[in-house]
């Protein structure tokens, strides 16, 4: 089919249509804005309180108006790829007046909330031990909404279309074939509350003062890194190291697999390829990053086998928790986290990269060729995964994302050398930024250049929405092109 057939059937975005849509994920904004905003009054915090407030409160009547307007049952995939990008350059942009109301710079305050709202977890504050407490909790809140995703709380709470709700959950890669949009919502926000309800309890228990259990146990279960020291997690006992970590691994695994566990049982976990594959791919990282301290820095092997399992599962699930100075690794290790944080955890979960099954799908096609060579050319070959078929739009939207996502790396990184940056460093807080991990060679700092900070910005976005997202907003038949009947 030639290009201009296709552009002939393409449908523009309808306005009314994501303007309602995008209501009531403001309505749900609100309604997220103002939990801090109260835990920011209850502490005696007046001036982030009540910029929280105003705040909530736009998002509240803004989207309340939007929701009046005539909308449509169903939406299009664009018009919920719109929305979803939209969404996630609303919330952060929301947090920059109230985060600035602690002398922060907007510029500063912007890469915070985005930081936050993607649940990367990098940070260019400094003196973190000294903020004041409803600040640290407002960064700990928004990793734990961005954890989840807007669109899951939003359909969980409010969202009344099927239809909608489906578009909007299959944009972060859900599969709804056997409930509702909104069934499936519910449950995956008690998943999400139940691990949140164990993370901030089994913190406590470790030992942590109460606060500091439930910034940090928010963290951890939104796979978010954003924790009450300089240090990260390094000042902490290991007790509560130990704890940390084991959440983040939680979290890492697809979110509804935890729903069906009753039904089906504790063993159907294992029996899932995506859950096989983390596990094997946090012991390779583990392994590798604890053989590498013993030979290169002389580390004792217990020290190298804690620290190394910590930092492998922070990286394998980009929560960006460390008990060591990255900056201090080799960069054999620094390379290892790379790869780790690359790949990330399993879809369906709060962890960031691209994801394990599309490396899984990635190397059943490699096995598929090789097989192709030692059989007749008329055999035929399936692809599998799990007994499951890997099928054609599987596979073109995982070759997609991949090649999306090493385009923006690749870019962002020439950003940062054409600036003068040390070429190493600056592809580990690329990668670290694109794949929403938020471990940091030292780069990210006040001093970093303005449109460095910028470009790490933007690839948390690109991230923590699979790039396509965004690509949508910018691209000019999405609102050019004719367009549908709202019916």
């Amino acid at each position: 089919m030639s290009l201009r057939s296709v552009t002939t059937l393409m449908h523009a975005a309808r306005p009314p249509v994501v303007l309602a849509t995008l209501g009531r994920l403001l309505i749900g904004l609100g309604l997220l804005s103002a939990v801090p905003a109260l835990a920011s009054f209850l502490t005696d915090g007046a001036a982030l309180g009540w910029r929280l407030l105003v705040a909530a409160s736009l998002e509240l009547a803004t989207g309340l108006v939007l929701t009046r307007r005539r909308s449509a049952v169903d939406i299009q995939w664009n018009e919920a790829l719109a929305v979803t990008g939209i969404a996630f350059l609303t919330a952060p942009l929301a947090m920059v007046w109230p985060l600035a109301s602690g002398g922060i710079a907007p510029l500063d305050a912007w890469f915070e909330a985005v930081s936050g709202v993607t649940t990367t977890g990098l940070t260019t504050l400094r003196g973190l031990a000294e903020r004041p407490a409803d600040f640290l909790f407002l960064r700990a809140w928004m990793q734990w909404y961005g954890g989840l995703g807007i669109a899951v709380l939003t359909l969980a709470l409010i969202m009344r279309h099927h239809a909608s709700g489906r578009r909007l959950l299959e944009t972060t890669g859900e599969n709804l074939s056997h409930t509702s949009a909104r069934d499936h919502a519910r449950r995956v926000f008690i998943v999400y509350l139940s691990l949140t309800v164990v993370a901030v309890a089994g913190a406590w228990a470790s030992g942590l003062a109460a606060f500091d259990a439930l910034v940090h146990g928010l963290a951890a279960v939104a796979t978010g890194g954003f924790a009450a020291s300089d240090q990260n997690i390094a000042p902490l006992p290991p007790l509560s190291i130990a704890t940390l970590t084991a959440i983040s691994l939680l979290a890492a695994v697809s979110l509804p697999l935890y729903a069906g566990l009753r039904r089906r049982g504790p063993e159907a976990l294992l029996a899932e390829p995506e859950v096989r594959a983390l596990l094997i791919a946090v012991s390779i990282t583990a392994a590798s990053l604890a053989g590498l301290a013993m030979a290169l820095d002389g580390m004792d092997w217990r020290q190298a086998l804690a620290d190394g399992l910590v930092l492998g599962v922070s990286a394998q699930t980009d929560t960006g928790f460390s008990s060591r100075d990255v900056a201090e690794l080799s960069h054999a290790e620094q390379l290892v986290l790379m790869v780790s944080m690359t790949v990330g955890g399993c879809t369906g979960s709060t962890a960031g990269g691209i994801k394990l099954i599309r490396l899984l799908i990635l190397i059943r096609l490699i096995q598929l060729a090789l097989r192709r060579t030692a059989t007749p050319e008329r055999a035929v070959l399936a692809a599998r995964i799990g007994g499951a078929s890997i099928e054609p739009p599987m596979i073109s939207g995982a070759l997609q994302l991949l090649g999306l996502w090493a385009l923006v790396v690749v870019l962002s990184w020439l950003v940062f050398l054409v600036h003068g940056e040390a070429p190493f460093a600056s592809l580990f807080e690329v990668v670290s930024a694109t794949a929403n991990a938020g471990l940091s060679v030292g780069l990210t700092a006040p001093d970093l250049a303005p449109l460095l900070k910028l470009v790490l910005t933007a690839d948390m976005l690109f991230g923590r929405v699979e790039i396509l997202a965004l690509l949508v907003l910018l691209y000019p038949p999405t609102w050019l092109a004719r367009r549908r009947a709202i019916s």
